[in-house]
């Protein structure tokens, strides 16, 4: 069925895994076998299944590698690479992504090649150290606190050191200062990494793996760290010093995460399926599914942030809408590298539905410049609107976000 074959195309190529999942639910033997095996790969993994997303990309490559051209291929081999991050296999990873600069320049640009040059040396460092692995010896409760910047601050502790990292689902990579990761003994693996900080800068970091690292009294082993210099992590205007946050790949990890109003941090032993399924992943960025009125939209969720926002894309279908019920303003932007000043719209009494509440956001901002992080999405939620509940329920094993 072209028709078909051609809107799942188009939904993958907007990154609405949401119908495209419901869309192949009910294909049945409408699409070919290889058709259906491609965008079952892509569906897995978007919605955390990586082992089973690999399993069929390995069968497509097996199956149809060879008739395939090259774009086709190369998009399944860069699935099972970041498939294999998200595993902690980084060895694994690391040859595909060797692949697809050898073989494959002839698809992609040049700043692509140069990506996966950047996430090879990066990764390529860490390919000796073992996966990730969590203990859990049953439910687990750790007391985090808010800071003055709404930033959730939970204990972490290695070797004999103690510290409060930021707990942030928006951050790809854990990450530590370098003088933090010399004071808890890291073993410090010598690279030059240039990694993203806001409004496009970049900036140097080094790289660091701890053997055991304490959240709370759950113990992690062979967690990996950016490290990078304290100065950049460092924000005297504000009186703001951090030592460290914990990632996406640490907090996934958990399995479901319980983040209570009053700081506490629940980890249930056994993750409880609400079949909401209203949670997938965009490379290591959780999206999440939410309405308001008669729209669905998707966020980028981050815990990490102050506040929650409307993207440009959202702008630009809601135009008329936003410029009548909103007010133009100035307003700030601040992240790794500094302050900027842009403009932006702001609408009062945003309604919204996630999962099984609903609720107003008092004002929601609306930006008219894109931004890379959700220019496929329609903004992004923020601490504004998890704090208007006092439970935030992640879980990452039956794929959902809810509140309590």
């Amino acid at each position: 069925d072209a028709a078909l074959d051609c809107m799942l195309s188009e939904l993958l190529e907007n990154k609405d895994f949401f119908r495209l999942r419901t869309e192949l639910d009910s294909a049945g033997n409408k699409l070919s076998k290889k058709r259906l095996l491609y965008y079952e790969i892509m569906s897995e993994m978007a919605f955390g299944n990586e082992e089973l997303s690999n399993e069929h990309a390995s069968a497509f490559l097996n199956q149809y590698g060879k008739q395939n051209n090259d774009s086709v291929n190369a998009s399944v081999l860069d699935v099972m690479a970041h498939n294999y991050l998200q595993l902690y296999q980084y060895k694994e990873a690391v040859e595909i992504y060797g692949t697809l600069i050898d073989k494959y320049t002839n698809v992609y640009d040049s700043a692509t090649i140069a990506g996966y040059q950047n996430v090879k040396e990066l990764f390529g460092a860490f390919e000796n150290v073992k996966p990730q692995i969590v203990h859990k010896t049953g439910d687990c409760e750790i007391k985090a606190h808010r800071n003055p910047f709404k930033h959730l601050m939970i204990p972490v502790r290695c070797k004999a050191t103690e510290d409060e990292f930021i707990f942030d689902t928006g951050a790809n990579l854990s990450t530590i200062t370098d003088s933090c990761a010399t004071k808890m003994g890291l073993a410090i693996i010598d690279s030059d990494i240039a990694v993203g900080a806001a409004q496009g800068q970049t900036i140097q970091t080094k790289l660091a793996v701890a053997d055991s690292l304490y959240v709370g009294d759950m113990l992690f082993e062979n967690v990996v760290f950016l490290v990078a210099p304290a100065e950049t992590m460092t924000f005297p205007q504000i009186n703001l010093e951090i030592h460290g946050v914990i990632g996406f790949p640490v907090i996934r990890q958990m399995g479901e995460i319980q983040l209570h109003k009053d700081g506490t941090v629940f980890i249930p032993e056994t993750p409880k399926d609400r079949k909401l399924n209203n949670l997938f992943f965009d490379g290591l960025i959780p999206i999440v599914q939410a309405f308001s009125d008669n729209d669905t939209l998707s966020f980028v969720f981050d815990t990490g942030a102050a506040g929650s926002e409307l993207s440009r894309k959202y702008y630009e279908s809601h135009k008329s809408e936003v410029e009548q019920k909103g007010t133009l303003r100035k307003g700030k932007r601040g992240s790794a590298g500094g302050m900027t000043e842009i403009e932006e719209y702001v609408i009062p009494d945003f309604p919204y539905a996630i999962g099984t509440k609903n609720a107003v956001l008092p004002s929601m901002p609306v930006l008219l410049e894109e931004y890379d992080y959700h220019k496929s999405y329609d903004g992004s939620i923020g601490q504004d609107i998890i704090s208007q509940f006092n439970t935030l329920i992640i879980n990452f094993k039956n794929m959902y976000i809810d509140f309590e």
